[in-house]
């Protein structure tokens, strides 16, 4: 029996990476897709996935750091799928520097996403949850870096570390509603945004990472879409306000790293590759009108 049968979920970031993993596996489990992503064509490419699997999908084009933008995606869920009983902050960008060269756009950009659109996603999910008179579940996605941090990301680790908190005090709030608020905190998983940490396949980058990670090997998209899946269930209805680490062991392994010239190499074929992502979507990210 599909434990997500008559359920519908609203997935932010869903165009790639976690969120596509995420709605690939609630569609599995009976779910019908809201898929909210400011890459259409990767929005597109998701919903693919999920009405190939006999769900329906419903695609919107929304930036998660303009309310408006947001509440027109909630509405147009309810309007088109009948429901919105769970939702999934998922989307975040990275924006890393040393702080004396971090510009204040990239700055705010990563606080305007990874924060800020995770309170406007809840608020949003939540208000039109609370007016149904239903039960719901909300799940934000934050991350290992929320508990450990180093150079050049401290910023991206401030705000997965403001997720993890607010799902605390969300938790007490919507809890009377029959809303649960979880938060999970992926270690490096293999995704567009991680992947100069995640590095190539066979790459040296990927070795060193699966000889630290004590389960040997980096993470997957449906890993944490399995566990998505279990808060969104049946089972987890009694977890609300927790925060759940999933990173292969990863947090508390050896931080070693060998800057050899092929790793370096390797390294900047990837940063070349995100470069060209991150310039394709900064556009994008840009219109909050």
């Amino acid at each position: 029996m599909s434990t997500l049968a008559g359920k519908v979920a609203f997935i932010t970031g869903a165009g790639s990476g976690i969120g596509r993993g995420t709605a690939e596996r609630l569609a599995r489990e009976g779910a019908d897709i809201c898929i909210v992503d400011f890459d259409e064509d990767g929005a597109q490419m998701t919903a693919n996935l999920v009405t190939q699997l006999g769900r329906r999908a419903h695609v919107v084009k929304a930036n998660v750091a303009a309310a408006a933008q947001l509440g027109t995606a909630v509405e147009e869920c309810v309007e088109q799928l009948g429901s919105l009983d769970i939702a999934v902050a998922n989307a975040g960008i990275g924006r890393g520097g040393p702080v004396l060269e971090m510009t204040l756009k990239d700055w705010q950009d990563q606080l305007d996403v990874n924060l800020t659109g995770v309170f406007l996603t809840v608020q949003a999910t939540a208000r039109a949850m609370v007016k149904a008179g239903k039960p719901g579940r909300i799940i934000c996605i934050s991350s290992l870096a929320a508990e450990n941090t180093g150079m050049a990301i401290w910023g991206y680790s401030a705000t997965k570390a403001g997720v993890r908190i607010m799902v605390r005090g969300w938790a007490q709030e919507l809890g009377p509603h029959g809303i649960t608020v979880n938060a999970i905190g992926p270690g490096v998983i293999e995704t567009p945004l991680a992947a100069g940490l995640a590095g190539e396949e066979g790459g040296k980058i990927r070795s060193s990472l699966e000889g630290r990670t004590p389960v040997g090997r980096v993470g997957r998209p449906a890993d944490i879409a399995g566990l998505v899946n279990f808060m969104a269930g049946p089972d987890g209805e009694f977890m609300s306000g927790a925060y759940v680490l999933m990173d292969g062991g990863l947090r508390d392994a050896s931080p070693v790293w060998n800057a050899d010239e092929e790793t370096m190499a390797e390294q900047m074929r990837i940063m070349a590759s995100g470069e060209e992502r991150r310039q394709k979507m900064q556009s994008l990210l840009d219109e909050r009108d």
